[in-house]
């Protein structure tokens, strides 16, 4: 008889809260086998589930949204491939754990409560002068040359997006400061030219996450912190991400309804709360470790930090607009 290699077990070092309700769909429904590992990366493993990505990432990189993270000195044991089979386990007393079968052998993941992370929305308002500041520190963040021909022939249709973005929300800010709410204020056709940019910016760009993209993720994110008096954006931009299954990738649709829900890497809550406070030196650190995110992804997520700045600071209210939580939340993975 061949004999049977042992599971290897791995204690995750954290994993993020969202993934609880996530893994507890994929064993009730009898899902928990048919997951598979969609891609491979230098410090990430993405597996797909539910039409949305669960992140396995060596714990070099910090938190994110449906992520877990692997210490270092279990990371070589995760000899995954894509297409190979990842089973979910539920552990009594305990809640999940991944196991991983791979040709190299299997390792099981466990995922204890201690571990978890849970991302926060911080809900304080900014000053007029934190907003300001804020503005000047990050435009010293600018992104890199495009390295491909596709991506040097989409500058210059960003940059006009951008700028249609810009005009449409603050067209639709203006009316959302009499509007008695977003779900009053969608049906109008104030909205529509915000779904319409944004929908324009999906896949436009280079990348895993294409630059439109991480321009709409730094947007969305901010918009998400009702502080910023940009919650009647949400709606919209929700639309044209529905839409947007055939325009861009997995990765960045994932990343994007997380965005919307206030949720991305723990760098980005870093910087959003320095913003909020006005602590310009820790804007500085902390959008330094964004723009290192990819090769420009992070500097065009900062871009779209920049345009909901702008668009806070000239608001006629920061008083946050009453909606629902976007209802998008799929699993999401993230590229490093």
């Amino acid at each position: 008889m061949t004999p049977v290699a042992p599971i290897a077990t791995l204690r995750a070092a954290t994993w993020e809260d969202a993934l609880e309700e996530t893994l507890s769909s994929a064993t009730h429904d009898g899902f928990g086998g048919d997951l598979i590992v969609h891609s491979v990366h230098d410090h990430v493993v993405n597996v797909q589930c539910f039409g949305g990505l669960i992140a396995l990432a060596h714990d070099r990189l910090d938190d994110a949204p449906w992520t877990i993270r692997i210490p270092a000195s279990g990371w070589p044991t995760l000899r995954a491939q894509a297409g190979d089979r990842v089973e979910v386990e539920g552990v009594p007393g305990d809640g999940h754990a991944l196991v991983v079968h791979s040709v190299a052998g299997s390792v099981r993941i466990m995922l204890n409560a201690a571990d978890r992370w849970t991302p926060v929305v911080d809900a304080r308002t900014p000053s007029t002068t934190a907003l300001r500041a804020a503005r000047t520190a990050l435009d010293a963040f600018t992104s890199p040359a495009a390295i491909t021909p596709f991506g040097a022939a989409s500058a210059q249709a960003l940059d006009a997006g951008v700028e249609r973005l810009r005009a449409a929300a603050m067209a639709l800010l203006h009316g959302a400061a009499t509007a008695e709410s977003v779900t009053a204020l969608i049906a109008e056709p104030i909205a529509q030219p915000v779904t319409e940019a944004a929908r324009r910016l999906l896949g436009l760009g280079e990348g895993l996450t294409p630059s439109g993209d991480d321009i709409l993720t730094g947007l969305a994110f901010l918009a998400a912190h009702p502080g910023f008096g940009l919650t009647a954006i949400l709606e919209p931009v929700t639309a044209a991400v529905h839409d947007g299954d055939d325009s861009t990738t997995l990765l960045s649709l994932v990343t994007l309804r997380a965005a919307l829900t206030g949720r991305a890497r723990r760098r980005l809550h870093d910087l959003v709360t320095a913003l909020i406070v006005g602590d310009n030196p820790r804007i500085v650190t902390m959008a330094t470790e964004t723009a290192a995110i990819g090769h420009t992804s992070g500097c065009d997520i900062l871009t779209g930090i920049r345009l909901a700045l702008d668009l806070a600071e000239t608001a006629r209210t920061r008083a946050p607009i009453p909606t629902a939580t976007p209802q998008i939340a799929p699993p999401q993975g993230e590229f490093s």
